[in-house]
């Protein structure tokens, strides 16, 4: 039983980094956009709540194995969010907590949830 904990912390791990590595991209990317195409701050915060929830899915698609995969996802999906927003903090330089933290936790963990579930079917082939 150990070992089976130890390949599941592991996959976990590697969902979690897969996911914290696409959303720093897709973020730098947006930024980009933003400084090219002077768009307005007004739209940065629910595009980046969007691509934290998308960057969830490949995670969870390329780092988690069948077997429990919604409930490994909802984990994987909250502890993304928990560890963006830390390094988003750590780069702004303040650390502030509210509900909106709560909803982008819940949010996180739904959008791990739904996407265990639509990965669990694509490997499983149906």
């Amino acid at each position: 039983m150990h070992g089976e904990s130890g390949r599941v912390a592991a996959e976990m791990g590697k969902s979690i980094c897969i996911s914290v590595v696409f959303t720093l991209a897709a973020v730098l990317i947006f930024a980009l956009l933003i400084k090219l195409f002077s768009i307005g701050s007004a739209v940065i915060m629910p595009v980046n709540q969007v691509i934290k929830m998308l960057a969830i899915f490949p995670g969870v698609l390329l780092g988690l194995k069948p077997g429990k995969t919604a409930l490994k996802g909802a984990i994987c999906g909250a502890a993304v969010v928990i560890l963006t927003y830390f390094l988003f903090a750590i780069i702004a330089g303040e650390i502030t907590f509210g509900w909106g933290n709560v909803l982008d936790l819940v949010f996180g963990a739904i959008a791990g949830l739904i996407s265990g579930i639509i990965s669990s079917l694509i490997k499983s082939g149906k």
